[in-house]
């Protein structure tokens, strides 16, 4: 959540087509909530809180990118959830995770902000194709 407060304001401010949901809840949601607020992102992020596994899939099939910002973490399960339903993931290189997911499913980042806005925009274009924009 700590990287998220500071990822959400650069990506919308420099990618405007792109939105996010966020599933799950806890200790530290108070600072995302404060975050939409002061950024004023409220019809750019969604709060779903809690999300029952058997809606996970709907979920995350809503979605084109997953982005995991964990800073530990032994062996993801929500990635290869998210790999599973054709999104790409974007991920933090901790841990296990690079031993997940193929090269070509996943986006590897060094945990700091700057990093995962890069690999978040690589991956956006990536998704978009090579003639998003064009008419």
């Amino acid at each position: 959540v700590d990287l998220l407060v500071g990822i959400i304001p650069r990506i919308c401010q420099q990618l405007h087509q792109v939105d996010f949901i966020i599933g799950g809840d806890g200790s530290k949601m108070l600072a995302l909530v404060e975050m939409v607020e002061q950024h004023q992102l409220q019809d750019r992020v969604e709060f779903l809180g809690s999300v029952p596994h058997s809606n996970v899939r709907d979920v995350l099939c809503r979605g084109h990118v997953f982005l995991n910002c964990s800073l530990t973490e032994s062996f993801c399960i929500a990635i290869l959830e998210a790999a599973c339903c054709g999104l790409l993931v974007v991920s933090t290189n901790v841990g296990g995770v690079p031993e997940v997911l193929p090269d070509d499913m996943i986006r590897l980042s060094e945990p700091n902000v700057t990093a995962l806005v890069d690999n978040l925009k690589l991956a956006v274009a990536r998704q978009e194709g090579p003639n998003a924009g064009d008419p």
